[in-house]
């Protein structure tokens, strides 16, 4: 059956993905199929199915876009405390993000610090 995101998966095949992906799943298989009531071997059948496994995807994409924002935010607030390893993540992530290279080049070591 199509989900509204146009996978073809059961309801409980959707619950075990979305549980996979949670930040509550410790990666206890055995314990996720007694939570979800299925035997291990139905999970690792249902694991081999491409649409399966395109769900994770999908719904792993939709989570780290939701909490790029935040982690954005996190690195700057870290970076203008000062933090050289913040400083130089930002920056690296930037240029990675404008897929542009520039001719200046900016050196941060660990033992680098902003005065404020």
């Amino acid at each position: 059956m199509k989900s509204e995101n146009g996978f073809s998966i059961s309801p409980k095949m959707k619950k075990c993905a979305e549980r996979l992906i949670s930040q509550e799943f410790d990666g206890n298989i055995s314990k996720l199929c007694d939570e979800l009531s299925i035997a291990r071997s139905t999970f690792y059948r249902w694991y081999d199915k491409k649409e399966f496994k395109q769900y994770i995807n999908f719904l792993i994409a939709r989570y780290t876009e939701t909490e790029l924002f935040e982690i954005w935010k996190a690195i700057i607030e870290t970076a203008k405390k000062g933090s050289p390893q913040a400083l130089k993540l930002f920056f690296e992530l930037k240029s990675l993000q404008n897929n542009a290279s520039t001719n200046s080049v900016v050196f941060i070591s660990g033992e680098d610090k902003i005065e404020e």
